[in-house]
């Protein structure tokens, strides 16, 4: 006997952002199976949490995403998504979706990083990195630098997403990371690398926000 397979039903970004800022509740339905499918396809090129995390991870992005929309952060207007000032919203709903769930993602490995590395260099010089880069993104206290820190995380490159996941998040070793990403010719170069993304990071998004603040 064939198995029939039921398609679900998908709308467009501006159809969903609508749908939810009226409060319509098959509309709401919809864009959490939107964004729960496609959060589930590509968690793991983004986020490293067991299971039994990133349903968590996943249901606090989504609320952030609801009251976004619910604040009009981003909103339809003839027809037109648009987002911070009026501006066209230009990428895709998911990938918006998927920074908000990368800046949970941060904010729970600050919340729950254990040091497992017997590396005692290594594990003081994480420390202090992650206090000096930690407290620019969340002892503000503004959410638009949050924001502005996730939208930037996902433009950057491959190589430096590899990098700070790995040394941050999975708090591994230098030695480890040579082993995982074999291109580097030495620690030192890898250590050069991993500077080299950090304070690219905290450049860009620093000149993000001071424009945001003068504009």
């Amino acid at each position: 006997m064939a198995i029939i397979r039921l398609r679900t039903r998908t709308y467009s970004d501006a159809a969903y952002v609508d749908g939810v800022f009226r409060r319509d509740p098959q509309m709401e339905r919809a864009l959490h199976r939107h964004c729960k499918q496609y959060f589930d396809e590509n968690y793991r090129g983004v986020f490293f949490v067991g299971n039994e995390h990133k349903d968590e991870i996943f249901h606090e992005a989504f609320i952030k995403l609801w009251e976004n929309i619910i604040s009009r952060k981003l909103y339809v207007e003839e027809g037109v998504l648009r987002g911070k000032g009026g501006e066209d919203f230009t990428g895709k709903l998911t990938t918006y979706f998927m920074s908000i769930a990368r800046l949970k993602y941060l904010e729970w490995t600050r919340k729950n990083r254990h040091r497992r590395s017997d590396d005692e260099v290594d594990r003081c010089q994480r420390k202090q990195e992650m206090n000096l880069f930690m407290d620019v993104l969340y002892d503000s206290g503004d959410e638009m630098m949050l924001e502005i820190i996730a939208d930037c995380i996902s433009h950057m490159s491959k190589r430096c997403n590899q990098i700070l996941t790995l040394f941050w998040y999975e708090e591994k070793t230098l030695d480890d990371i040579m082993i995982e990403l074999p291109t580097f010719e030495s620690k030192n170069a890898l250590k050069t690398s991993k500077y080299k993304c950090m304070e690219n990071l905290r450049k860009t998004a620093n000149e993000i926000y001071h424009k945001s603040l003068n504009s």
